[in-house]
C-alpha cells in the first residue's frame, strides 16, 4: 500500500505565519503537522509515500529529506504550475502502481485509515471519500450519501440554505490507479470540483466512510491553536513530544524552571526554554523551543513557536507569535492577535485583539496597534449578508473597514475599470463613501462617483452607464440600533453573486490588495445621478393617458426627504394627487381613509421596500403584495421569479396566463436575476413597483381592496427559531434524513410539499436561526406545521449524534 501526501498548499489564511513557511511545516505542540500524517501512515503500516510540493518545496525536502529518519520512504514530485488537488496527484501517476491513499499534509487527524481502506475494499468501488461530521459545514464540502455509503450528491462550501448534511469531506481518499486516467496530465483539475462529479456523470459509484475520530483542516488561526489545545487535552491518538509532568502539562528536555516561577496546565514548554523568576504560565500556553520568559512576564491561551524573547512584564493573552520575536517589556498582546517572524515590538507597546504583523516589523514603544501592518486589519467568519455589508456605524462599519473592503473589492477587478459609487443623504454615509472612493481609486480602478441617491436609482445608473460594477450606501433597515448597509452590484445592476462575494472576502481575509504604481491610479469623475433619466424610463413602461384620465390620489410616507423628492415628482408626472404625511404620527391607514383616497404607500429609506394600504384602511401582507407585483409583470411575457417563500396561489395564477415561474431563494440576487434583461423590475424598486401596480389596477378597472378581497384564500405561516450555528448542519442532516422519502425542493433550505400544504425549513445565513414558514388550508394548518418544525428544529439542535 503506498500513499500520497499533498504538501504543495501555501496556507494563505495562517498568514503571517507562513509567510515564509510552508503550512504543512507548521508546528503543532513543536513537530510539523507533517509529522504527524507521517507517524499516521505508519501506525497504518504504509511506509512509501508520494510527497507533491509546490510552495517553498526545499523546506519540506530539507526537513524530511527521504523519509529514512521517519522510518518511512519518500518521494518528491514538484508541481511548477498549480494542478489542483487531483491533477497534483496525478503528477505522482507513475508512483501508483495499486490501491492508494491521498492525505493533505497540513491537516491533523487520528482517524482509523485501515478501517477506511477495508470499507473500500468492500465496496470494490474507484474511490471511497472519508468523511467526518461538522458543527458548522460552510467552508467545507457537503457529502449526502445512501444508508449503503454510496454518494448522492456533493456541494462545495454552501450557504445555511444549501447545508444539507453536516456530513463533510475531509481531502482523505482511498483511491485505485485507474481514476487518474480519466483526466489529462500537466492539467489544473480538482478531486472535488472536476473528477469526483466526473466520476458520477458517468454512473460510477464512489463512496463515503463516515470515520470516527478526531479531523482539524487548520483553516485559520484560530483552528491551529484549537488543535493544540486539543492535543494537550487528550482529544486525538497521536503521541505527544516529550513527557507528562504533570496531568496536562508536557516538557521536553533542557528547559529551566526556577521554583518561583508558576506553571499551570494544560501547557507546553519545549525543549532549551528558559523561564525567569516570578513569570507566570497560564493554561493553554504553548511554546516551542529556546524561547525566554523574563520576570514578571504571563501567558495563557497563547501558542509561540521557537526562538522569541519576552521582556519583564509583558502579558500575552490569547497571542500566536512565529519564530524570532522580540517582546519589550511591559508590552501587552491580546486576543487573536497574530505577529510574524522576526518582528521587534519595542517596551510598552500593545497589540490589540485580532491585530496581524506580518514578517520583520518594527513597533515603537509605546505604540498602541490598532490596525494590522502591513495589509490590514480582523475580518468576521462572513462579511457578507443577504443583502450586502450591515453593521453599527462607526463600530463595526468604520471608514476603515470599509476602505479595506472597498480595497478588497478593487483588487478582485481589472485595473482600469470603472465602478459607480453612491450613498444616501445619510451623513455619516457620506463619509463612508469617501473612503471607499479613495480605496478603490488606490487600487486602479476608475469611479464614477454618481452623488446621493438611493438604491434602485444607483442599479440603473450602473447598467445604463455601462460600468463594470456599483457600491451604494444606505440606511440599514430594521428598528431599534441604526445600522448602515453596503451593497455591491455587478455591471447588469444585480447585486454580486456568492463566487464574487468570496472572492472579496478571501481578499480581505489574506489582505491581498493590488497596488499599483502612481501612473495606473485610478481616475475620478463626478457625474450625479439624475432622477429625470430612472423617471423617464419608468414612465416609458406605462399608459399614462390612462394615469391622466383616472387622477389617481395617493397618500404617501417616508422619512427620507430625498425618497419623497422622487416620488413626489413621479406621482406628479402620472397626473397624481398626492398627499404626503410629515412627521408619521398619525396611522396612514386612517390618513388615508380620512381624505378618501385610493391608496397609501408607506416606502423605506432606500427604496426598495414599500408597504401598501387599500381605500379602506387594510394593510397589504407581504404575501399579498408580492402577489400583487407579480400580477404586474404579466405584461412581459417572460418568466417571472418568485421566491420559495411566495404563496402556491402565485403558481396556479401564473399557470392560467400561460407565464413560466421560476422559484428562486428568496435573497436579491436570486429574484432579480431571472429577470436582468430588464433594466426596471418590480422586486426591490418601490417607485417601479407602485406605477406598475398602479397600471395593473386601471387595466383590470378594479380598486385594490376589491382586488385583495377577491384573490383566493391562503394562509402563511412564519417563525423565528433560535438554533446555534455549529447546531445548523446537524439539524438540516436530520431533517433531510426524516423526510428522504417525502416530495421536497431544496432550492433555498427544505421545502416539504403535501397535496395542499407545504413548510420551508430556512437557515438564516446571518442569525443564529432558522425561518420555518408553512402554507395550508387554514390559519390553524399552517399554524400547526410551523410549530411541528420548530420543535423538530429544537430537538435535533439538541441532538449529539
Amino acid at each position: 500500500m503506498k500513499a500520497v501526501i499533498m504538501a504543495g498548499g501555501k496556507g494563505t489564511r495562517l498568514c503571517p505565519l507562513t509567510c515564509f513557511q510552508p503550512k504543512p511545516m507548521v508546528p503543532l505542540l513543536g513537530r510539523p503537522c507533517m509529522e504527524y500524517i507521517i507517524e499516521l501512515l505508519k501506525r497504518h503500516g504504509i511506509f512509501n509515500i508520494a510527497v507533491t510540493l509546490q510552495f517553498l518545496p526545499q523546506v519540506i525536502k530539507s526537513h524530511f529529506g527521504d523519509g529514512a529518519e521517519y522510518g518511512v520512504h519518500l518521494t518528491y514530485f514538484e508541481e511548477t504550475t498549480p494542478l489542483g488537488t487531483a491533477g497534483s496527484v496525478k503528477n505522482a501517476e507513475e508512483f501508483l502502481d495499486d490501491t492508494f491513499v491521498v492525505i493533505s499534509g497540513d491537516a491533523l487527524t487520528d482517524f482509523n485509515l485501515s478501517q477506511a481502506i477495508d470499507f473500500h475494499r468492500r465496496k470494490q468501488t474507484m474511490g471511497t471519500l472519508v468523511l467526518t461530521k461538522v458543527n458548522v459545514p460552510l467552508e467545507y464540502g457537503v457529502v449526502m450519501t445512501e444508508e449503503d455509503g454510496r454518494i448522492i450528491r456533493f456541494l462545495e462550501k454552501p450557504s445555511w440554505s444549501e447545508v444539507f448534511s453536516d456530513t463533510v469531506n475531509t481531502g482523505i481518499y482511498v483511491l485505485e490507479p485507474e481514476i487518474l486516467k480519466l483526466f489529462p496530465r500537466e492539467k489544473e483539475y480538482d478531486f472535488s470540483k472536476d473528477l469526483f462529479p466526473l466520476v458520477m456523470e458517468r454512473e460510477q459509484d464512489l463512496y463515503g466512510f463516515v470515520a470516527q475520530g478526531y479531523w482539524s483542516d487548520i483553516g485559520s488561526h484560530s483552528q491551529y491553536r484549537q488543535a493544540q489545545f486539543d492535543m494537550l487535552l487528550g482529544e486525538i491518538q497521536l503521541p505527544v513530544n516529550g513527557f507528562e509532568e504533570a496531568p496536562g502539562m508536557w516538557f521536553e528536555e533542557e528547559i529551566k524552571i526556577p521554583a518561583d516561577a508558576k506553571i499551570e496546565g494544560p501547557s507546553y514548554i519545549g525543549r532549551g526554554t528558559i523561564i525567569d523568576p516570578g513569570a507566570v504560565i497560564g493554561p493553554y500556553t504553548i511554546m516551542g523551543r529556546y524561547n525566554r520568559v523574563c520576570e514578571g512576564a504571563y501567558t495563557e491561551h497563547t501558542v509561540m513557536w521557537n526562538h522569541n524573547y519576552l521582556g519583564k512584564a509583558v502579558s500575552l493573552s490569547g497571542a500566536t507569535l512565529g519564530n524570532g520575536i522580540y517582546i519589550g517589556a511591559g508590552s501587552r498582546v491580546y486576543d487573536n492577535a497574530v505577529i510574524g517572524e522576526k518582528t521587534v515590538v519595542k517596551d510598552l507597546a500593545v497589540i490589540k485583539p485580532g491585530v496581524k504583523i506580518w514578517p520583520e516589523k518594527t513597533i515603537a514603544a509605546g505604540t498602541v496597534q490598532s490596525s494590522s501592518l502591513i495589509w490590514g486589519g480582523s475580518v468576521s467568519s462572513s462579511l457578507f449578508g443577504s443583502d450586502g455589508i450591515s453593521g453599527i456605524p462607526n463600530w463595526e462599519l468604520t471608514p476603515e473597514f470599509i476602505g479595506k473592503v472597498a480595497s478588497a473589492y478593487g483588487s478582485r477587478l481589472r485595473l482600469g475599470v470603472t465602478v459607480c459609487v453612491s450613498c444616501d443623504e445619510d451623513y455619516y454615509n457620506k463619509i463612508l463613501k469617501f473612503s471607499v472612493i479613495s480605496s478603490l481609486l488606490a487600487t486602479g480602478v476608475k469611479v464614477r462617483d454618481i452623488g446621493t441617491t438611493v438604491t434602485p436609482i444607483a442599479r440603473f445608473e450602473c447598467r445604463h452607464s455601462h460600468s463594470d460594477g456599483a457600491i451604494h450606501i444606505r440606511q440599514g433597515g430594521g428598528e431599534g440600533v441604526k445600522t448602515v448597509c453596503v451593497q455591491f452590484f455587478d455591471r447588469e445592476g444585480l447585486p454580486i453573486d456568492k463566487d464574487m462575494e468570496r472572492k472579496i472576502e478571501n481578499a480581505y481575509l489574506q489582505e491581498d490588495f493590488t497596488r499599483p504604481n502612481v501612473s495606473q491610479l485610478g481616475l475620478l469623475e463626478q457625474v450625479p445621478a439624475t432622477v429625470k433619466h430612472y423617471l423617464e424610463e419608468i414612465l416609458s413602461r406605462v399608459d399614462l393617458g390612462i394615469f391622466y384620465a383616472r387622477r389617481y390620489k395617493v397618500v404617501y410616507h417616508c422619512s427620507s426627504p430625498l425618497v419623497v423628492s422622487i416620488l413626489s415628482q413621479l406621482l406628479d408626472s402620472l397626473g397624481c394627487e398626492a398627499m404626503g404625511i410629515l412627521n408619521g404620527t398619525t396611522p396612514l391607514a386612517k390618513v388615508v381613509m380620512d381624505n378618501k383616497a385610493d391608496l397609501g404607500i408607506e416606502l423605506d429609506t432606500s427604496g426598495q421596500n414599500m408597504r401598501l394600504v387599500t381605500e379602506k384602511g387594510k394593510v397589504l401582507s407581504e404575501e399579498e403584495l408580492l402577489v400583487l407585483k407579480t400580477l404586474t409583470t404579466l405584461k412581459n411575457r417572460s418568466p417571472i421569479a418568485i421566491p420559495v417563500t411566495a404563496p402556491s396561489i402565485l403558481d396556479n395564477m401564473m399557470e392560467e396566463a400561460g407565464v413560466s415561474v421560476v422559484r428562486t431563494k428568496a435573497v436579491p440576487r436570486s429574484l432579480l436575476e431571472v429577470g436582468k434583461n430588464n433594466s426596471l423590475q418590480v422586486h426591490y424598486d418601490s417607485f417601479y413597483s407602485l406605477v406598475s401596480i398602479m397600471e395593473y389596477l386601471i387595466k383590470t378597472g378594479t380598486n385594490l381592496h376589491s382586488f385583495i378581497e377577491e384573490l383566493p384564500e391562503f394562509y402563511i405561516s412564519m417563525r423565528d427559531v433560535i438554533c446555534p450555528f455549529e447546531a445548523k448542519g446537524r439539524v438540516m442532516r436530520c431533517l433531510m434524513e426524516e423526510i428522504k422519502d417525502q416530495n421536497t425542493e431544496l432550492i433555498d433550505g427544505i421545502k416539504v410539499l403535501t397535496d395542499d400544504a407545504w413548510a420551508l425549513i430556512l437557515p438564516d445565513s446571518e442569525k443564529a436561526l432558522f425561518k420555518v414558514v408553512a402554507q395550508g388550508i387554514s390559519r390553524s394548518k399552517a399554524e400547526e406545521l410551523t410549530e411541528k418544525y420548530k420543535n423538530k428544529i429544537i430537538a435535533y439542535s439538541r441532538y449529539n449524534n
